[in-house]
């Protein structure tokens, strides 16, 4: 996939051991990005028709089949992305750093020249941006980029336009037109959920998801100014999308993806011929997604010289029947109330990657101290013990923690996020109403702000609240009410919380 993960996605999943936090966050939730995003297995992948029998696979079960119908390019939203991604201008590090006081209410607000640094970035951007919000007259989108293999200008351009316009808002906001900056960060909304209902993969779902939660960000520090009418804040709580429209969505993903990952071979030439320009690079990058203990594994069962002797290091029936079965555990997750979760797939990736490494033990040990790619002399003494294992490729790459695994964890964080803006939105109006906090939550609903408590996905019951501490939170993945402590990020351990801005 050629696109900047790191700049698009940072915040995405949880933290593992790897290259770094940011990386991790960023790959944590792609199940195949192997065998759907990398070059490594890329050429290998077909889009079968209808649910038609392929020679030794499984047919392709309708509930889990994906049909393609291509949305006329004089009418797809995001082919005005792309034109967008030709004309913008990057950010350097400093500025990116900068503009987060934008949507994160603990970072510092900038210095005058930051500002003007920024501001002139933003005129820069003036045809890019207009290019952008043109997408809004549109009534339909459509990921335009089906090939892994070739560039995808328009998800660097949603991250980035995004940016720019909340921006453009809290500058609009600073000068007191607040209606500009309301109506801008409404429009923002529908941008970002243009991504997310545009057809996309689950990279296109994702880094859409994160253009929104940016969005709804803004949106609160928007509410935290004390001119703002109330009116406009009641407005931005009316447009923010359903939360049943997300397992749809959800369910929408799952179906593309899994027909997308349907194999027709494994084209064991091109593997090696591609596996010999990366080595070294994309490869070594690639093996840090895996536990610690078998990053080295990784690249050893993945040796092109290794992979050519072996009669079937790929079963792809088999992973094709197992994707089945798991693909239907992660929608009835997202469909049902996390305590009640199955975690029945985590469980059999651990038991896998137990067994493997059993497996592979005696092949590792005659390699260990040659140097990758392997030599002639050291694939002849590896030979015996590399076809002794069953399905090595499969199985490797069964032990990646680049995982669809949690992908209804994302469907669960983001409907939490949802719920969180959407009370913590309700708390300033209150606030700005009253001129004090509620005592509890069910005030808002007395108060006709809000139809229902907010609930916290994650537990079946409200969100937590304090009127003391100004925070909202949710006990996230663990279940466990840490009192509104927060990890170092909001998906990141603990609770997940969200500060009430004081207005000011």
């Amino acid at each position: 996939m050629i696109y900047d993960f790191q700049a698009a996605s940072t915040g995405f999943g949880k933290k593992f051991s790897g290259p770094g936090p940011q990386a991790s966050q960023a790959f944590f939730m792609f199940k195949r990005v192997i065998s759907t995003f990398s070059l490594l297995v890329a050429a290998a992948r077909v889009v079968t028709a209808a649910a038609a029998p392929v020679a030794d696979k499984p047919v392709l079960p309708p509930d889990l089949f994906y049909e393609f119908k291509a949305v006329p390019a004089a009418e797809n939203a995001i082919l005005d992305w792309r034109r967008a991604a030709a004309a913008e201008v990057p950010l350097n590090d400093h500025q990116k750093q900068v503009m987060a006081f934008c949507w994160t209410p603990a970072a510092r607000e900038p210095g005058p020249d930051e500002l003007d640094s920024l501001q002139a970035w933003l005129k820069r951007n003036h045809e890019a941006l207009a290019l952008f919000a043109a997408s809004l007259a549109k009534r339909q989108a459509q990921w335009p980029e089906r090939n892994p293999q070739n560039a995808q200008p328009e998800l660097i351009a949603l991250s980035l336009m995004i940016h720019a316009r909340l921006f453009a808002a809290d500058q609009m906001a600073e000068h007191n037109q607040f209606a500009a900056a309301a109506g801008s960060l409404e429009e923002s909304l529908k941008l970002a959920q243009t991504g997310v209902e545009g057809d996309p993969a689950v990279v296109n779902y994702l880094v859409a998801c994160r253009a929104r939660t940016l969005t709804q960000d803004a949106i609160l520090r928007l509410a935290s100014r004390q001119s703002v009418p109330v009116s406009l804040l009641e407005g931005l709580l009316n447009q923010l999308p359903g939360l049943a429209a997300e397992t749809n969505m959800y369910d929408h993903v799952l179906r593309m993806e899994f027909t997308r990952d349907y194999y027709e071979s494994l084209d064991l030439k091109q593997l090696a011929e591609r596996w010999e320009r990366i080595t070294g690079t994309n490869a070594t990058i690639l093996s840090y997604y895996y536990p610690e203990d078998l990053q080295r594994a990784f690249r050893v069962l993945m040796d092109p010289s290794l992979v050519a002797l072996h009669p079937k290091p790929f079963d792809a029936s088999a992973e094709i029947e197992l994707d089945i079965r798991r693909f239907r555990i992660y929608r009835t997750n997202s469909l049902n109330p996390w305590t009640g979760r199955n975690n029945e797939v985590e469980l059999e990736r651990e038991e896998s990657r137990t067994n493997l490494a059993q497996a592979i033990a005696p092949l590792m040990e005659l390699v260990k101290d040659d140097p990758l790619p392997l030599n002639r002399p050291a694939v002849q003494k590896a030979r015996a013990a590399y076809l002794a294992i069953e399905n090595p490729v499969g199985r490797i790459l069964d032990t990646s923690i680049l995982g669809f695994v949690a992908s209804d964890l994302k469907v669960c964080q983001v409907r939490t996020e949802r719920e969180a803006t959407r009370a913590v939105l309700a708390l300033l109006i209150f606030e700005k109403r009253k001129g004090h906090l509620p005592a509890a939550l069910s005030d808002l609903v007395r108060e006709k702000i809000l139809d229902a408590v907010p609930g916290d996905p994650f537990r079946g019951e409200p969100l937590h609240y304090s009127r003391e501490k100004r925070k909202l939170w949710s006990v996230s993945d663990n279940g466990e009410d840490d009192h509104g402590e927060s990890g170092q990020s909001r998906w990141f351990e603990k609770d997940a919380v969200w500060p009430i801005p004081e207005i000011k």
